[in-house]
């Protein structure tokens, strides 16, 4: 049976509609009932169709509807007339939100629906740049498109303008030839010659590039000079282009240089091996800043000889032949921009009529584009939400790409931005990206439902381009602090804080202090009310300063205590200086200490000056901080009167230097000083070493001169080392020995001898974020230390510990063995030499004697247990090594001894063994061993430094 026309119609459209996923399967049967297949499409269609605003950032997705035509009943009613002048041919319309005639001479009526609430025009949303040809007038009507709620037209504002089509390139071609498809050697040759020309581009943009001034050196040289073009937009001179046949454009936003960079020509040149290299001409043997380039390996060598020569003939015979295929500065560019893009020229290089290379100048022409528009704007939103545009003619040009962030989704993007708050101050594109706190407000902004999260292209595609997203943050944060992230927003928030209450308040100062010979520097101190009581009553402090959280010049102090009530690391206060100098210290220690005496009423107290208070410091070696805390000492005690010292009685408090104040209070970290007399590794023999370290002591040396005398007797290095602990920092020697110092002995011990807690603590802020701004650190600081002492007061008054196990001081103690564990594994690692590897028959042959005889007692040479000792950090003396023969392969043999086959005559094998009795390790308090209940050891490896023999 066929079907009638109505059921065919029907039962296509609702295939269509199934096809587009909007219907239920289409019935088995050929015969349908045109009635129920056509109540089917019109529901699936009423459904489809929005009656109601959609989430703004589904706009970009949106695929505006079809012009459509009025129907002879419409055109006889005059719903076609906007006045008397004015008549459309077709009607689109448009939901709320959206973002978006192909034929001349026929006008299309857009009606757009709008939030009278939160009103956006959409023509801010057109990707086209309207501008050319304005005119309006007032109180209009549009008739039959922009009625009232009465059904009343309403009065409108009528604005007429054009489109500005778009900006070209200088080099545009209006017959754009075909590219022509390249085979794989034509596309490594197109990327070679690419590749050569953009490297010539960079090189006579950038040039040497040697600063003069910058190097703190006379400007000599003819091709130096002063000298810069007054216009940042004009060429580098006639000559230069005329030697060089290059035009160097900049950009006006482009940073100006200094005035003092080589003008030097480069040249291409060979090394004595024929290899090309690039270099400056006033490179020489005595001035090696100026620039030179050696890897060109993947350039066109003629090519960029052409180019840096000034070869017209090989040039125009090399770009011509690239021309042919499409590619090259001779070949029709089509890049283009909008005309509201700040660009104002070409990214790419071109050839002139005149054979200059330079890059292409963006023009737009006048009046390209015949697109006109006609908008219609109600005054009266609230009665009629709906605003017409009406376009003539179509667009003369290709469509611009979507750079344009519509303002609705725009002001999505941004109200995100904001809900970050105090992370705007460091937040970057890749930060924000990585941000679980944005994403997961994003995701619900989008309605994301898939397992990978969305790019920010996902909610417009101008967001892709990250430089565009950093540009929205940059104008946000300037918002949020108006004094910029810099040293000018600290003082801004140093000043918003003292409006707080006194327990908020956490930037505390911000500051400009004039120190010694004029200089000045920035000093910020940040810590809460809870922080101050905390470093108030602390016994003993450990002091550290850290690079890595700020970017530029500035580094974080931090003073920390091992608060015993709660056994918990906690930092007293914070502090970011520019300045490390001992002046700078003393001010740095002065100002907090006043700000935390008016906290807590407490002043700042010592225990050999006051009788109690700090009893000690610890620091690492730096000199500065360490004098700038004895300067302090003495501030302190200038006003005490006649008090004698009670560790040196004829001595007056007020009349000790700086220097005796710190034998009295202040110790050195022991892992900074091992680790410094480590770094002499490569100048001193372990003999030096361990002297060195053998001065780092609560107990009396049993051969202090002797100590001093091996140290003085190991080198340059060594001998510098020891004059600076002794003369140079006139406080280093009894800030590691102390017998040397005025600590008591029970002090020195129970105070920690490390700044291990600093270090954490420098560590768990790391995990925040490095490398920030001076704002931004001080924000992730104040969250960070708001967080510990809630930590704190959570332990104080509900018990609860911020770890599942309160950490008691062996737990402690295990901790420190469990790190030392794989350190000690790994050393005995080292020490093994497995029999399977031939390396072991050359260990022997080369630094033993020649073949040892069966069952006999040999004694380690010297090197040998020089070699040994330098893994186990001591001493070894001479211990006796039996030789045992064997006969064959081994598998399995004591622990003590190691097995070689290729040892002596073929067929023979000897196990080496080292004597347990003799061979007893001394242990003392600087190291760590790992303790077995039988000997075992294995035989060292290869050297870092290869030894002479003995007998050579």
């Amino acid at each position: 049976m066929s079907l009638s026309k109505e059921q065919c119609a029907a039962y296509a459209a609702k295939k269509l509609l199934d096809d587009a996923g909007l219907t239920t399967p289409l019935p088995t049967n050929d015969h349908g009932d045109a009635d129920a297949d056509l109540s089917d499409v019109t529901h699936v269609v009423s459904q489809a169709l929005l009656t109601s605003p959609s989430p703004p950032h589904k706009d970009f997705q949106y695929i505006p509807p079809h012009s459509r035509p009025f129907t002879a009943e419409e055109l006889r009613r005059g719903r076609d007339c906007i006045n008397r002048q004015t008549y459309v041919h077709a009607v689109v319309e448009h939901r709320a939100g959206a973002t978006t005639g192909t034929v001349t001479d026929v006008a299309v009526a857009h009606i757009f629906s709008v939030d009278p609430a939160n009103f956006t025009h959409p023509k801010e949303s057109f990707q086209y740049s309207l501008g050319d040809t304005r005119w309006g007038e007032s109180n209009v009507f549009c008739r039959c498109l922009l009625l009232g709620q009465n059904g009343n037209p309403v009065y409108c504002g009528h604005k007429r303008t054009g489109c500005k089509g778009l900006k070209y390139c200088s080099a545009r071609s209006l017959a754009i030839l075909p590219a022509l498809k390249l085979d794989s050697l034509g596309e490594a040759k197109k990327e070679i010659f690419l590749k050569t020309l953009a490297f010539y581009c960079t090189l006579m943009e950038k040039g040497c590039a040697f600063d003069v001034c910058a190097d703190g050196e006379d400007i000599t040289t003819g091709g130096l000079t002063g000298d810069e073009p007054e216009s940042d937009s004009e060429s580098d001179g006639e000559s230069e282009t005329e030697m060089t046949g290059t035009t160097v454009v900049k950009d006006c936003r482009r940073k100006k240089p200094t005035g003092s960079v080589c003008k030097g020509k480069l040249e291409l040149r060979c090394d004595e091996y024929g290899r090309s290299l690039i270099q400056c001409r006033f490179r020489t043997r005595t001035d090696k800043a100026h620039l030179i380039l050696r890897t060109l390996d993947e350039f066109d060598i003629p090519y960029l000889r052409a180019l840096l020569e000034n070869d017209s003939g090989t040039i125009h015979e090399l770009e011509e032949l690239a021309r042919q295929f499409g590619y090259g500065p001779r070949a029709p560019c089509s890049f283009t921009a909008s005309p509201s893009a700040q660009k104002e020229f070409c990214p790419y290089w071109h050839r002139s009529e005149g054979g200059n290379l330079a890059r292409g100048t963006l023009r737009r022409p006048k009046n390209d584009c015949d697109a006109r528009f006609d908008i219609y704007t109600p005054y009266d939103l609230d009665d009629c939400p709906k605003i017409v545009v009406i376009c003539r003619n179509p667009h003369s040009h290709v469509n611009p790409h979507p750079v344009k962030t519509p303002p609705p989704l725009l002001e999505i993007f941004r109200g995100l931005l904001l809900e970050l708050d105090w992370r705007l101050a460091d937040m970057t594109p890749r930060k924000l990206m990585v941000d679980s706190g944005f994403m997961s407000n994003f995701r619900r902004a989008l309605g994301w439902k898939r397992p990978f999260d969305p790019t920010l292209a996902a909610l417009h595609p101008s967001l892709g381009n990250l430089d565009h997203v950093r540009r929205y943050i940059d104008e946000l944060r300037h918002v949020l602090f108006p004094e910029g992230t810099g040293f000018d927003g600290a003082q801004l928030l140093a000043a918003q804080h003292r409006e707080l209450p006194e327990d908020e308040q956490y930037v505390r100062c911000a500051e400009t202090h004039t120190i010694e010979d004029g200089k000045t520097f920035n000093l910020v101190i940040c810590m809460l009310k809870s922080m101050s009581r905390f470093l108030m009553r602390a016994k003993t402090l450990s002091l550290d300063t850290a690079f890595r959280r700020l970017a530029g010049k500035w580094q974080e102090f931090e003073m920390e205590t091992w608060e015993l009530m709660h056994m918990k690391s906690v930092v007293g206060t914070r502090a970011f200086t520019t300045s490390q100098s001992a002046e700078a210290h003393l001010i740095l220690f002065t100002r907090i200490f006043e700000i935390a005496a008016a906290d807590t009423g407490i002043p700042c107290r010592f225990r050999h000056i006051h009788g109690e208070g700090f009893e000690l410091w610890i620091t690492d070696a730096h000199k500065g901080q360490a004098l700038g805390a004895g300067m302090f000492c003495k501030r302190l005690s200038a006003t005490l009167g006649d008090v004698y010292c009670p560790m040196e009685p004829s001595k007056l408090l007020r009349l000790l230097d700086p220097y005796e104040h710190l034998r009295r209070f202040l110790r050195f970290c022991t892992v900074h000083l091992k680790r410094n007399i480590n770094e002499l590794k490569p100048y001193t023999t372990q003999k030096v070493r361990n002297a060195m370290l053998s001065l780092s002591s609560s107990q009396p040396h049993p051969d202090l001169e002797g100590a001093f005398t091996v140290i003085e007797s190991g080198g340059r290095k060594a001998k510098a080392w020891l004059k600076d602990k002794r003369i140079g920092s006139k406080f280093a020697l009894a800030a590691i020995y102390q017998p040397a110092s005025l600590i008591p002995l029970e002090l020195w011990k129970s105070a920690p001898s490390t700044t291990n807690g600093n270090e954490q603590a420098h560590r768990n802020i790391n995990r925040d974020g490095v490398n920030l701004t001076i704002l931004g650190g001080i924000m992730r600081g104040m969250q960070y230390d708001a967080r510990a002492m809630e930590a704190l007061q959570l332990h104080s008054a509900q018990g609860i510990y911020s770890n599942a196990v309160p950490p008691p001081t062996k737990g402690r103690k295990n901790q420190q063995m469990d790190r030392y564990t794989p350190l000690n594994t790994m050393r005995l690692q080292i020490l093994h030499v497995s029999f399977h590897l031939i390396q072991c028959f050359e260990v022997f042959t080369r630094y033993f004697s020649p073949p040892l005889a069966p069952s006999s007692i040999h004694s380690a040479d010297e090197p040998l247990a020089f070699w040994y000792s330098e893994h186990l950090q001591y001493e070894k003396q001479q211990s006796a090594m039996q030789l045992e023969p064997f006969v064959g392969h081994a598998e399995h043999f004591p622990y003590n001894s190691v097995m070689f086959d290729n040892c002596g005559e073929p067929g023979d094998g000897y196990g080496y063994s080292f004597d347990p009795q003799s061979f007893e390790m001394p242990v003392d308090d600087s190291v760590s061993y790992l303790h077995f209940s039988q000997a075992e050891y294995r035989l060292p490896p290869y050297p870092t430094v290869p030894f002479k023999h003995h007998n050579e």
